[in-house]
């Protein structure tokens, strides 16, 4: 709705982030939340680096990028089993992570509403100068800061 309502507008940004993640230990960030939940989706997503985001957002300003619309994910896409094996290669956590076995069964089970899966194209933000890091690079980056924070 945001985008319909700044439909013409001049000098205006709209800022398109995905999945929001980084090192911490909150609810509402997707690494955390993937450590919480009993069984996953396995889904293909673009997800954004939320601290890289928001420089990015800045960034926008500060180099004087042409507004407009932005993808503002990180480069390339991950599917929930990457990341589920990327925390437990980078010491996030040892869980056995349960996946359902199809999207039918998810519905049935634990949605409360319809979800949804997207990879966005972040190539008019990479051009701009203001392109996200690889999402793997990102992801993992995260993963190391958590699980330091887990030894501490």
């Amino acid at each position: 709705m945001g985008e319909e309502v700044l439909a013409g507008a001049e000098n205006c940004f709209v800022w398109r982030l995905r999945i929001p993640f980084n090192e911490d230990r909150s609810p509402r960030n997707y690494l955390q939340k993937l450590v919480n939940y009993d069984s996953l989706l396995e889904a293909e997503n673009s997800v954004s680096h939320l601290d890289e985001f928001v420089e990015k957002c800045v960034d926008c300003f500060e180099k004087d990028i042409e507004p407009g619309v932005y993808n503002m994910t990180n480069q390339g896409s991950v599917t929930t089993r990457q990341v589920t094996e990327w925390m437990i290669e980078e010491g996030v956590t040892d869980k056995g992570f349960k996946f359902f076995e199809n999207e039918e069964q998810f519905m049935q089970k634990a949605a409360k509403t319809p979800r949804s899966n997207c990879v966005l194209d972040t190539s008019k933000a990479e051009k701009a100068g203001i392109g996200m890091r690889p999402v793997e690079e990102a992801m993992r980056d995260s993963m190391r800061k958590m699980a330091k924070e887990v030894m501490v």
